[in-house]
């Protein structure tokens, strides 16, 4: 008879296979396992202190120039709006690298804060359903571009069947190389993820 240890190893690779089936579409290939991993614990409140410290810590490589406290604060940012709208994490933080390059105060071609929003595309449904946001100027602060960016990237999201390689190639290809670069910071953060869950569960 399996041991009750062997059991429970064997419970968790089938439903991390599982998982992986289950999300098989929903990443771009090259991805497909780092994106399995992430959906599989990003949502768990548990796993929440450990997604910080990823963000946190990427964040702190990425631009040495942002102090602990605003890496903090990112990271928080980042990390609850993930859970309110249901979107990867991971995606978003490398979407805010790549468009805005972590400038809260980006200002370019009618795009706005940490997310680049498109104000002008989006200002209808913005206004309607994040009330506190009546200019450009509160747009810009990093708490509500954030939780706005995830709320358009969710939107995104389910436009494209719940594909993240379809929604990239939309609104957020704009500018050579920028799937690529996304696609890279993404694969960092996630694997940087996995091995703290990992070494969490030796």
């Amino acid at each position: 008879m399996l041991s009750f240890l062997t059991k429970t190893k064997l419970a968790l690779l089938m439903s991390f296979l599982v998982v992986s089936v289950a999300f098989a579409d929903t990443y771009p290939s090259g991805l497909v396992r780092d994106g399995a991993f992430v959906q599989l614990y990003c949502f768990d409140e548990g796993k929440r202190p450990l997604v910080m410290e990823t963000i946190t810590s990427y964040l702190d490589a990425l631009d040495d120039s942002l102090s602990p406290k605003r890496q903090s604060n990112y990271a928080t940012y980042f990390s609850r709006s993930s859970l309110d709208y249901k979107v990867d994490p991971f995606m978003l933080v490398a979407v805010a690298v790549q468009r805005s390059r972590l400038d809260w105060t980006y200002n370019t071609g009618g795009f706005y804060g940490l997310m680049a929003v498109d104000w002008d595309s989006n200002k209808r449904w913005i206004t309607q359903d994040h009330p506190r946001v009546t200019s450009r100027r509160v747009l810009c602060k990093p708490i509500i571009n954030v939780r706005v960016g995830a709320d358009l990237m969710s939107r995104e999201l389910r436009k494209s069947s719940m594909d993240y390689g379809s929604m990239l190639s939309g609104p957020y290809s704009f500018g050579p190389g920028a799937i690529e670069t996304i696609l890279g910071h993404y694969r960092n953060m996630a694997r940087i993820f996995r091995s703290l869950v990992e070494e969490g569960r030796s």
